[in-house]
């Protein structure tokens, strides 16, 4: 009896030093910066905190400061990605808020690449008097975007939104299931998971990420219907505020010509212009470009700097004349 128990102690302790090892080898050699699930878990852990709405689910933490992707983010008081802002622009200054999900926010591109910043940067050095934040949160879906929006980034008065939207804008609410020690703190067991469901996805019997994509818009699909109900919330914002906003659709980045999800595009567009809204389609701004050439890394086709720049320019041609409308009418965005 007292040999067995010296031998589950010895087991024990050769299982605890082998995951300490594991747990040290996983930190040294596969945290490099750049691996997508290593990253997307300090992005979850150090920047993101849990907002128990049902509309809600998580957002960003105020006043942030890491890095991701081996790049800088930082949030303000609000949360959103950038510098502190004041809570009204300054007399004669239009005012544009960026809102929408990671591409947005600008995961793996620095913050001065992202499109929000070089928007307002590129029409302030054509003479513009404009503003702007970020307010773009990784994993939202278009209903957490207007919740979020009409908590927060309408507080900030703005005159101009910007609102991107992404093929898995689609999706339902995310769920949080309860975080375990080990989903906190430990980085292989990140890793382990992730591989494993990896390996789920490519022998399993779930879709793949074309029809993953498409049968979210399947006409009953509970993310589509909400997605639906939210696009008439923000087009219902901006008749009741003024605020004029206008959708900007970005496209999936693995394959752009042909671009195998126009269909779904055309679904959006149809149901963002039946509640009165502009939809601009920046498909034809990146068609033409190699795909891989605007992703964050290989395996992870979120826009780059090059893809934030093409899409940045696009947005600039639909914003100007909506500039100076504002100029005409408020004597703002001159």
């Amino acid at each position: 009896m007292k040999g067995a128990f010296k031998n589950a102690i010895l087991v024990a302790v050769v299982l605890v030093v082998c995951a300490l090892l594991l747990e040290v080898m996983t930190r040294l050699f596969v945290d490099d910066g750049v691996s997508y699930e290593l990253e997307m878990w300090k992005y979850a852990t150090d920047v993101k905190v849990r907002d128990l709405r049902p509309d809600m689910g998580h957002k960003h933490g105020p006043d942030r400061n890491t890095t991701l992707m081996n790049v800088g983010v930082r949030t303000e008081s609000h949360g959103f990605r950038g510098p502190a802002i004041d809570e009204r622009a300054a007399p004669g200054v239009a005012r544009i808020a960026f809102v929408g999900d990671s591409t947005t926010m600008g995961w793996g591109v620095a913050e001065k690449d992202t499109f929000a910043h070089q928007v307002i940067e590129k029409l302030v050095k054509q003479g513009r008097k404009v503003d702007g934040f970020n307010e773009g949160v990784g994993n939202w879906n278009t209903t957490q975007e207007l919740t979020n929006f009409v908590d927060t980034g309408l507080k900030m008065k703005p005159d101009i939104v910007v609102l991107t939207y992404f093929i898995n804008d689609g999706e339902p609410m995310p769920t949080y299931p309860k975080e375990s020690w080990l989903d906190l703190h430990s980085a292989a067991w990140i890793v382990l998971n992730y591989r494993l469901d990896s390996l789920i996805r490519q022998f399993g019997p779930r879709p793949d990420w074309k029809q993953y994509y498409r049968n979210l818009y399947e006409d009953n699909a509970p993310g589509w219907k909400a997605t639906q109900k939210a696009i008439a919330g923000f087009a219902e914002v901006s008749r009741t505020t003024g605020v004029k906003i206008v959708v900007f659709h970005l496209p999936e980045l693995r394959e752009l010509k042909p671009y195998p999800f126009a269909d779904v595009t055309a679904k959006v567009k149809k149901v963002v212009e039946e509640n009165g809204l502009r939809f601009v389609d920046l498909l034809p701004t990146v068609e033409n470009m190699d795909p891989a050439s605007l992703w964050v890394t290989v395996p992870d086709p979120h826009p780059n700097a090059k893809a934030d720049t093409a899409f940045a320019d696009g947005m600039i041609r639909e914003l100007l004349p909506m500039l100076d409308e504002l100029c005409r009418t408020e004597s703002k965005g001159c």
